[in-house]
């Protein structure tokens, strides 16, 4: 049998924080309710430590410079 972690203890056990914890579980990329309480299992834990994960910001290029996402400018029109 699995054995199940809840709470504090999970966030702890993933090192994460009980509120990153619960986003997670919202979006059910972790754990389930069991009887209205979230309840995880030690492998599903596992494996989120395990998963690349994508860091937020700007994409770099392969040199790790900042990269622009904007669009380059536009050429200003002047109304008559």
């Amino acid at each position: 049998m699995e054995e199940l972690l809840m709470g504090g203890e999970a966030a702890r056990y993933a090192g994460l924080s009980r509120q990153r914890l619960y986003q997670l579980a919202s979006r059910g990329e972790v754990g389930r309710k069991v009887s209205g309480h979230w309840v995880f299992t030690r492998a599903e834990l596992e494996a989120y430590k395990a998963a690349p994960k994508h860091k937020g910001g700007r994409p770099k290029d392969e040199a790790g410079t900042l990269t622009s996402t904007a669009s380059p400018a536009q050429p200003r029109v002047a109304y008559d």
